[in-house]
């Protein structure tokens, strides 16, 4: 087992779906604890223009079809000149409210990263609120035209066994049942997406989800 196990373990049960894994040391087989299990962890690319790479795991079809489900009812409020949270993690067809709770006027602009379409382009006056409905995957900017400083990121992902990974690439995932899985990893550079076979086994599983050469 790699020496980043212990800590990407603890940051995972910290922070679930769409958290970050820190960069990490010190493990060894004999040392890792009974809930190891399901963990899958390893290195992505690193992130580009401050935007993580994110890693997805779509699990093949079996008879068992449980899996961990997304934050229902998610919102992105505008306070004090920034986006709250800044980065969001969705499932495809979530939808997302962005609300406004502070004195200041401002406006929600939507852009779809693949295609590089305005989605949603709406003035947030205070206490206003405006609802998008990602029904198509991939990464989306979110900006404010009023005060362009202010900026987030959503990704609306077709599986639930999705995070993002750090700002150096770092990654982890819990509570992954063994099987095979389809390891996809996205970013704003289309050169380091990639898409390939993997395994999970029983215990801690390191994955490799660097560019494919």
């Amino acid at each position: 087992m790699t020496s980043r196990f212990n800590t990407v373990l603890s940051a995972v049960l910290v922070i679930g779906c769409s958290g970050t894994s820190p960069e990490t040391e010190g493990a060894t087989d004999d040392t890792l604890p009974a809930n190891a299990a399901g963990v899958v962890f390893g290195q992505a690319p690193a992130a580009v223009g401050g935007i993580p790479s994110v890693v997805m795991l779509s699990p093949a079809p079996r008879e068992d079809n449980s899996a961990p489900v997304f934050e229902p009812n998610p919102v992105i409020d505008q306070f004090g000149l920034v986006f709250s949270p800044s980065m969001l993690l969705i499932g495809m067809g979530q939808s997302v409210t962005f609300t406004n709770s502070e004195s200041l006027a401002h406006n929600v602009n939507l852009r779809q990263i693949e295609t590089d379409a305005i989605v949603l382009n709406v003035d947030t006056d205070p206490t206003e609120s405006a609802q998008y409905t990602f029904d198509a995957s991939g990464g989306y900017d979110v900006r404010c035209d009023v005060h362009p400083g202010m900026t987030a990121f959503v990704f609306a992902s077709p599986t639930p066994y999705t995070v993002f990974a750090d700002l150096d690439g770092n990654f982890a995932l819990s509570d992954v049942p063994p099987g095979s899985y389809t390891l996809t990893v996205w970013s704003t550079d289309k050169a380091l997406n990639s898409e390939r076979t993997v395994e999970v086994g029983e215990g801690p599983t390191e994955l490799d989800a660097g560019p494919v050469s």
